[in-house]
């Protein structure tokens, strides 16, 4: 709702749905910016030739893929590897920290444990069963239920910390492909200082697209 003064009085007007929503599924697309200019968020949509087939991609990897080339993006671009991931409410739900974007990983899935914990990423582990894939490493910190608050505020105020915006559904999403069980590994090697050690895979997909 916003505030329109009239005769010196204020009255509440309701304020326009700038929101794209996919008729069939309901996501939330992206949103409109103006009259001429509409935003979509680039892990809701794959921009391609209508000639080409539609590639089928777990939606697990496809997030991954997105996001991975995004951080690996922006921090070549302006050289800062903190990122706060909040969604279109500005709502941060994750903060997150690049250590390098050139690991590969040699993983077998057919056993692993979080298959039931985890419906989302069932897709993935049940077609890659075994599998090398290129990946970064990040640091992260979960920001849900007011977790992290002393960090959060100290990384909105560091003009080095990057936002990366995404629908707070999909927030949601990475945090959970983030949180997935590293129970095959040390204790070591799943936690730097305060922070969560975790790997994004970098697999080829359909480059997608933000567009106007």
């Amino acid at each position: 709702m916003c505030c329109v003064s009239s005769d010196n009085h204020c009255k509440l007007e309701p304020k326009a749905n700038t929101k794209v929503i996919c008729k069939r599924c309901k996501v939330m697309l992206g949103e409109t910016v103006s009259s001429e200019t509409t935003k979509f968020y680039m892990t809701e949509i794959i921009i391609q030739s209508s000639e080409r087939s539609f590639p089928i991609i777990p939606r697990s990897q496809f997030v991954q893929s997105v996001i991975t080339q995004c951080l690996v993006q922006l921090s070549s671009a302006r050289s800062t590897f903190r990122f706060r991931i909040q969604g279109q409410d500005d709502k941060v739900y994750i903060l997150l920290w690049l250590l390098n974007s050139d690991s590969l990983v040699i993983e077998s899935l057919r056993n692993s444990k979080y298959i039931k914990k985890f419906p989302l990423l069932e897709d993935t582990l049940k077609a890659d069963s075994s599998s090398a894939w290129s990946a970064i490493k990040v640091l992260y910190q979960p920001c849900i239920k007011s977790r992290n608050e002393r960090l959060v505020s100290l990384w909105e105020s560091d003009i080095s910390v990057h936002p990366l915006t995404l629908p707070s559904a999909t927030c949601l999403e990475l945090l959970l492909i983030l949180s997935r069980s590293n129970a095959n590994l040390p204790s070591s090697l799943c936690h730097m200082n305060s922070f969560q050690v975790q790997k994004l895979s970098h697999r080829s997909t359909t480059c997608p697209s933000s567009h106007s």
